[in-house]
């Protein structure tokens, strides 16, 4: 009785070894039928043959209106050897540009450290984005008429004010952040100056 639940690489197995016992070319009706009697799914002959050529272990030629299929064991062999060899040379490769993309990496880290400055660039600039993007949703709202411009004007004035004082608290919480790290109130007065341009001399919210 023919063996059952073949796995996938016993049928590529169980075709090829029929190519190389016989040392002859092969028509496919006449390998399925031989398959199928090794216990390969009839059904399935096809497709395992068609592994093996992608995979260069079993040749084709038309030859007038028929497809022959051929494969010796030394050709077999050269081809898995082939196979290997640009399988490690592609691994090799890859290695090659994951060290190099390690090594550019660790570069561009040492050249661009990771400052207190530009935490709080990136936080100042996050929050004013915040409050263009709310200003900008209100100036949109401006350009349906005196009257209704000054309806809206008065409507969302305190949401205006509201934002700007909101991206005041953020400033005011980083000073705090930055004073700790520094220990220095006129340090971190000058940082904020430099880096941003706020003058905490005149700086306030809005009422």
């Amino acid at each position: 009785m023919p063996p059952r639940g073949m796995s996938a690489e016993d049928k590529r197995l169980t075709v090829l070894a029929l190519f190389h016992d016989s040392a002859e070319p092969w028509l496919l009706k006449d390998m399925e039928k031989a398959a199928a009697k090794k216990g390969v799914v009839f059904q399935a002959v096809k497709d395992v043959v068609q592994s093996l050529v992608d995979d260069s272990l079993v040749s084709v030629d038309k030859i007038g209106t028929s497809n022959w299929f051929w494969s010796f064991p030394g050709a077999a062999d050269a081809a898995l050897k082939a196979r290997l060899a640009a399988i490690d040379a592609e691994t090799h490769a890859v290695e090659v540009e994951t060290k190099d993309m390690d090594e550019r990496i660790a570069t561009a880290r040492a050249e661009n450290p990771e400052t207190e400055a530009r935490v709080v660039q990136r936080a100042l600039l996050a929050s004013a984005e915040e409050l263009h993007a709310s200003l900008k949703k209100e100036e949109h709202s401006f350009f349906s008429g005196d009257d209704a411009m000054m309806s809206v004007m008065r409507q969302n004035t305190p949401v205006a004010t509201l934002a700007a004082n909101r991206w005041t608290d953020d400033v005011f919480m980083l000073k705090s952040w930055v004073e700790k790290k520094t220990a220095s109130r006129a340090e971190t007065h000058a940082f904020f100056k430099q880096q941003a341009e706020i003058n905490f001399d005149t700086f306030d919210y809005v009422e």
